[in-house]
């Protein structure tokens, strides 16, 4: 990627302090505290190196004298080019038109991101999708982990693997798609042989029941394997499990919730085996987007009496690394793309990407999985019967639910599973 450097171009375009706080196209701002906001006229450019005023009627001599300058390693054949409209000529776009612009849409943020994708040429990222992690850590939930409270009805967990460790996030849903954190256990181990290392762990969690409030132990109705890091040994282990309790599930940035089922089993012809080990593509994107927006709903006050709003999720005394890993992605859209029309022809669209902000992120990828296995289990097409029925399942401690293909078995040891820890030598 090459940008235009000119002599003497500053750092920032200022119109107030709250401006060099933007993104540019240069390095660090250095604020200009004699501009005022609601002058945009007055809007110039200070210099990096010794805080000069620059006006825009200087960019003539400065542009003539600019040159290309790559600003990151290429592959020696191809190169990009980033150029803002602040670089206008002078009698085109103003830096006075911009910093006008820029007023305008801190009023709008729709006309903010338009601003900084058109104007400066920059990715929007929607920092306020993302939830507040400490806001969320402070509202937990005196609820203890392992136990379903009587929202939940029925229970999912998302797994991610690991060459060194399996984890997994389970989650209880309820009507209105409530949810409620139940478990996060980390399976430590190897993963490359299925029958050994992490893997009896997490056949033992698919056995496991947990303990409604109502006095019913819940089993576990479905899961999500994610294939991405350990692909053959992850369908080997799904095909070992009782038919119908385990999905191998693949993220993908975009697309529905969860896909018409791949067949990934073939016989020496190449022919699908009917019925062999099936693939199911997650779209990730839409369901981080609804979990975010679930996420910064407001729960109700004491006073009011009112039930939880429909998504609200439930989180009882888990560690502050789960929250930040919960919230450690955002929505940037940014780069363009072109995409064909209804009518053939080519056009230009502009690019969402959920974005990492810190390198761990797996309370995130199980809990997505984990609603992937909700909604392939049917939530999101409950009749009211069905959830009328879910209700009578927990309103008994006399008969546990079943779970479609599970035998009766004798409780298991939970000794292999441990929580996630903030001192873990992985975070």
């Amino acid at each position: 990627m090459k940008k235009l450097f000119a002599p003497f171009v500053a750092v920032a375009l200022l119109t107030g302090p709250a401006l060099a706080q933007s993104k540019l196209d240069q390095a660090i701002a250095k604020a200009d505290e004699q501009l005022r906001k609601g002058k945009p006229e007055e809007a110039v450019y200070l210099c990096e190196h010794c805080s000069a005023r620059i006006e825009n009627h200087h960019k003539h001599g400065m542009l003539a004298r600019g040159e290309w300058r790559p600003s990151a390693p290429g592959d020696g054949r191809t190169a990009g080019f980033h150029l803002s409209s602040l670089y206008s000529p002078v009698g085109w776009f103003s830096w006075a038109d911009a910093a006008r612009m820029f007023e305008e849409a801190q009023k709008n943020p729709a006309l903010l991101q338009v601003f900084i994708n058109t104007v400066l040429g920059e990715t929007w990222a929607q920092q306020g999708d993302a939830p507040d992690w400490q806001r969320l850590y402070d509202r937990r939930e005196t609820y203890p982990l392992k136990s379903v409270p009587m929202g939940g009805l029925f229970l999912t967990p998302g797994v991610d693997v690991h060459p060194d460790r399996i984890e997994a996030q389970i989650v209880a849903w309820g009507r209105r798609k409530e949810s409620w954190l139940v478990d996060y256990v980390v399976l430590d181990g190897q993963t490359q042989d299925p029958a050994a290392g992490a893997w009896p762990g997490l056949t033992d969690l698919l056995h496991t029941t947990y303990r409604h409030e109502s006095g019913t132990d819940l089993p576990i109705m479905m899961m999500a394997v994610d294939e991405g890091d350990q692909t053959q040994v992850v369908r080997e282990w799904v095909r070992r499990q009782p038919a119908g309790r385990v999905l191998d599930v693949k993220g993908e940035p975009s697309g529905e919730p969860i896909s018409l089922p791949k067949h990934v089993d073939v016989n020496w012809r190449g022919k699908k085996i009917p019925r062999g080990l099936k693939m199911y593509k997650v779209g990730t994107g839409m369901l981080k987007e609804e979990l975010y927006g679930y996420l910064n709903l407001d729960p109700p006050t004491e006073e009011s009496g009112e039930p939880f709003p429909g998504g609200y999720c439930h989180f009882p005394h888990l560690p502050e690394e789960f929250f930040k890993q919960l919230t450690s992605e955002v929505l940037e859209i940014g780069g363009v793309k072109a995409v064909r029309g209804k009518s053939g022809a080519m056009k230009r669209r502009r690019r969402p990407e959920w974005v990492p902000t810190r390198t761990r992120n797996e309370a995130l990828d199980t809990r997505i999985y984990a609603r992937a296995a909700a909604s392939q289990f049917g939530m999101d097409r409950f009749s009211e019967s069905k959830w009328k029925e879910l209700e009578a399942q927990v309103s008994t401690a006399s008969k546990p639910p079943s779970a479609p293909g599970s035998v009766s078995a004798a409780p298991v040891s939970r000794d292999s599973f441990r929580p996630i820890l903030p001192e873990d030598p992985y975070l």
